[in-house]
């Protein structure tokens, strides 16, 4: 009797423990939307002075804060295509209920721009490290094909200590045809300052 306990209490926690990570998103979700809902009420709050005026103030306001939780978690703010269900209902196929819904979509696009106004627009992405961010940048660049042929001049090459350039010897003077002088030998080109190999 105890064994096949234990063989069930086994199997339990082998179960609950597959589903953690599920678990976990389901509990960040959870809390994203609640924190959403709260900032769109709260938003609600501060801008519904601008709106007193309105036929459909409650539909409004439903819109209103969808839009704003949209944005919220990440999306671009448009208007969806359908209404929520709610409005599906035969009690919204009236002339008075096409303005409901009209008020809603309207509500929706307010709330949409008054969260990028707000500046949540971005608050739904995790932010990496600057590094990463600089690695990313740099392997989406396209190398410069004429880079090396660009005519820039970088200095003397690097040497190792020790180590020296080859100089030309100077070539010996030959006489003028015409005049029957020498012709003056240009100076021998200095060695050039070596760096120490770094």
């Amino acid at each position: 009797m105890k064994r096949s306990t234990m063989n069930v209490l086994l199997l339990a926690a082998m179960v609950s423990l597959t589903g953690c990570a599920s678990m976990y998103d389901g509990m960040i979700g959870c809390e994203t939307g609640m924190r959403n809902h709260v900032l769109a009420s709260k938003a609600w709050g501060h801008w519904s002075w601008c709106y007193e005026h309105l036929d459909h103030p409650r539909d409004f306001a439903k819109g209103f804060k969808a839009g704003y939780q949209d944005v919220l978690a990440g999306g671009n703010g448009c208007q969806p295509t359908l209404p929520p269900q709610c409005y599906w209902k035969p009690f919204y196929q009236t002339p008075k209920g096409v303005c409901r819904i009209h008020a809603w979509f309207d509500g929706y696009s307010h709330g949409a721009l008054a969260a990028k106004q707000d500046g949540y627009g971005a608050l739904s992405e995790i932010p990496i490290s600057p590094t990463a961010r600089a690695n990313i940048e740099t392997s989406r660049r396209k190398p410069d094909p004429n880079f090396y042929r660009s005519g820039v001049d970088y200095g003397p090459p690097l040497m190792m200590p020790g180590t020296e350039i080859p100089v030309a010897p100077p070539v010996p003077a030959t006489p003028d045809h015409s005049t029957g002088q020498p012709i003056p030998v240009p100076p021998t080109p200095k060695t050039p300052d070596v760096r120490p190999y770094e």
